[in-house]
């Protein structure tokens, strides 16, 4: 029935943890399944039928779009699924023929991406590319960095990694860029400035920070780059994020009152 293949080979990478993807596609297999339960009785009941297959399809390819770095899953999912049409020549029993397998063969492309998941990188995929990127920037930039819209995953980069600044000084900073930074590493009293390290330490940090928001905060999101000078971009904001989560505020715990045992007194 179905003529393209059950398990598409793609190329693709998932842009959200596996286990994340798995549920959403199990969750929409199920949706899809409801389309099949009963048979239609009524034109009207079958024109029903059709609208709740087409808001199917558009939300699975907007979750598909969420879950994959590349639009070719939703693309896959959402084109035509091949079978024998009908050849009667009234409408309504036409569509009572046409519209079962064009369920089925749906619900085998997402079959498909199941059975595909273990073996579909997720991020950061491999070693080097784990060590080399920060999460929360491959989150953010990959997916743009794969279109070639270098303009875009710079732009997200810049934000995480002001967005690391902020956090980490608990929004007490009303400053954006390069002056966020130097508030929260003033010599004097600045919430990450880290006491256990020099002052060249806290000022070198201070100025990588500043520089790159400098340089690179309101790049064009159609900026003419290369994947070269991206990619280094890139690694330059994981090791800027890496940097920032060793100067989050440590947690203060509360010591534990004393207990005391009535049992054990004279």
């Amino acid at each position: 029935m179905n003529q393209l293949p059950q398990i598409p080979a793609l190329g693709l990478t998932l842009l959200i943890p596996r286990d994340q993807v798995q549920r959403a596609l199990e969750a929409q297999l199920a949706k899809g399944a409801e389309l099949l339960r009963e048979r239609a009785s009524s034109r009207e009941v079958m024109e029903n039928l059709k609208r709740q297959l087409w808001n199917w399809t558009l939300e699975t390819c907007n979750i598909l779009k969420g879950c994959f770095t590349s639009e070719s899953a939703s693309t896959y999912f959402a084109s035509n699924v091949f079978f024998e049409p009908s050849l009667k020549f009234d409408d309504f029993e036409r569509d009572l023929d046409e519209f079962p397998p064009t369920v089925r063969g749906k619900l085998e492309r997402l079959h498909g991406f199941i059975k595909a998941l273990p073996i579909i990188p997720e991020p950061p995929c491999g070693d080097f590319i784990g060590a080399q990127l920060h999460p929360k920037i491959y989150q953010a930039s990959w997916k743009a960095y794969e279109r070639a819209q270098y303009g875009l995953a710079i732009n997200a980069a810049v934000q995480e990694v002001e967005d690391a600044v902020k956090l980490a000084v608990a929004g007490n900073i009303v400053e954006t860029g390069a002056e966020l930074v130097r508030k929260a590493f003033d010599p004097e009293g600045g919430p990450l400035v880290d006491p256990e390290a020099t002052t060249a330490d806290n000022a070198s940090t201070a100025d990588l920070l500043a520089g790159f928001l400098t340089r690179y905060k309101g790049t064009p999101p159609n900026a003419v780059m290369d994947i070269q000078h991206t990619s280094r971009i890139l690694s330059l904001a994981s090791f800027l994020m890496f940097i920032m989560d060793a100067r989050q505020p440590k947690k203060q715990e509360a010591e534990a009152p004393p207990i005391d045992f009535e049992f054990l007194k004279d």
